[in-house]
């Protein structure tokens, strides 16, 4: 759902998010939901500050019940400082409001339940945004660390599963709750998490490859601009399906592939283009001896 547009960006809410809204209001906590709203459109704005300070064009905002999601024209997926410097800029904007809000509360200049909950809320985005799985922040941060090490896409898939079951979790603990007798804003609100984060997994899951084809790209170009480029080699055997190649490689590295024969010898060298194109034309099962 579209909300405004302001500069070329986007701002839209996700469905979750309405959900939450909507039970902290037919619960009475009106006050607290729009306070929650409210901080979460100033994390998500840090992202954005954040992105547009290096040079990224945002396009769109879109906020979920813990956070939000900044979409760029440019590629940040993959540079280890740009992308770990935006996703920790939410959390260190509610870590700033936390403690200027609490040396508040202890020199007796704000008190009252609104202060507690501005705190509390603070701290919950902070701290929940750093749990290292997608599509939270610090799972940004951890993919932008470990990418080049073991892959994107596979990277991508073992944080998202993650928050997968993460979700599952929540769910859960919600329906346990909830069959306690504590209908409050609590068993609803984990219930509806966990099935965002279940939707969000698997939507960064069905992303990893078109990403790593955005990255492919932008490699290319640089390769070109710049004349020189970093490589790795990966050595597979005939029948390896092509996206078990894909899996291995990284945002900063330009791969080339060498087949090895049956006798273990070298039959022949692909680069990750070949690998990719063949893909996208024989599927990702296809083996790669038959490229």
């Amino acid at each position: 759902m579209e909300l405004v547009k302001i500069s070329g960006v986007s701002i839209r809410i996700h469905p979750t998010f309405l959900l939450v809204l909507v039970v902290y209001g037919v619960l009475g906590l009106a006050a607290q939901a729009l306070l929650v709203f409210g901080l979460v459109f100033c994390h998500e704005l840090a992202h954005l500050l954040t992105a547009k300070a290096y040079g990224f064009r945002v396009v769109g905002l879109e906020l979920f019940p813990f956070g939000g999601a900044a979409y760029c024209d440019d590629l940040f997926e993959g540079r280890k400082f740009e992308e770990s410097i935006m996703a920790l800029a939410g959390p260190a904007f509610n870590l700033v409001l936390l403690f200027g809000a609490q040396a508040l509360r202890w020199q007796g200049v704000w008190t009252g339940e609104f202060a507690a909950d501005f705190v509390r809320f603070n701290l919950w985005l902070a701290t929940f945004n750093l749990i290292p799985i997608l599509p939270l922040d610090g799972g940004r941060v951890v993919r932008a660390l470990f990418a080049g090490s073991f892959g994107f896409v596979r990277t991508t898939k073992f944080l998202a599963w993650a928050g997968k079951w993460l979700g599952v979790l929540l769910a859960l603990y919600g329906i346990v709750l909830w069959g306690q007798g504590k209908f409050t804003e609590g068993p609803l609100a984990f219930i509806i998490l966990g099935g965002f984060f279940w939707l969000a997994g698997s939507k960064e899951i069905s992303s990893a490859h078109i990403t790593f084809l955005r990255q492919l790209t932008r490699k290319k170009e640089d390769l070109l601009k710049k004349g020189l480029m970093r490589s790795i080699w990966v050595t597979v055997q005939q029948d390896t399906p092509l996206v078990r190649i894909v899996e291995e490689f990284t945002p900063d590295r330009y791969a080339m592939i060498s087949l090895a024969n049956k006798e273990m010898g070298l039959d022949k060298i692909l680069t990750e283009t070949d690998v990719v194109e063949g893909m996208l034309r024989e599927g990702i099962r296809f083996p790669v001896g038959k490229l």
